[in-house]
């Protein structure tokens, strides 16, 4: 075998997995099997944009399904929202409580926003990740540099 770093790895016998150029296993293309439904559908649209950003490897994956299980549990908050409102109302009419479903929203929310952000999901995030080197500064030869004053010359 040659000394160049082969882009694949043998697993096991049965499997195979392809590397990226820093040795990191590829985050899967499908959905993992213990995701409900609702999850593994955003799984799959997610993945496409996830491969064509490249930043996101297998060791990122338990953050993916978290978000994706949080979107799942978000929709469905928000099915119930529509179907029985915000509060919670006594006999009479009046708001007593938050609905469990608002609860559940507003938690999915704050969780969506936090792995969001971890992930470089969000515009922000992702512009964080984008280096800008600064411009190299042309230094021009200055023989007072050698006489040594003590201060920048």
């Amino acid at each position: 075998m040659d000394s160049k770093k082969s882009k694949f790895q043998v697993v096991s016998k049965e499997k195979v997995t392809k590397l990226d150029d820093n040795g990191l296993d590829e985050i899967q293309i499908t959905p993992p099997r213990h995701l409900m439904k609702d999850a593994q559908g955003i799984w799959r649209d997610l993945i496409p944009e996830i491969k064509k950003m490249g930043y996101l490897k297998k060791i990122d994956q338990s953050n993916l399904e978290l978000y994706c299980t949080y979107y799942a549990l978000y929709i469905e908050a928000e099915d119930k929202l529509k179907k029985f409102g915000t509060y919670l109302t006594d006999k009479n009419g009046v708001p007593v409580q938050k609905a469990p479903q608002a609860i559940q929203l507003n938690d999915c929310v704050r969780n969506l926003k936090k792995l969001g952000f971890d992930m470089g999901l969000t515009f922000d995030a992702g512009m964080r990740q984008i280096k800008i080197n600064e411009p190299s500064k042309n230094k021009r030869h200055n023989p007072l540099k050698k006489v040594n004053f003590g201060a920048e010359v």
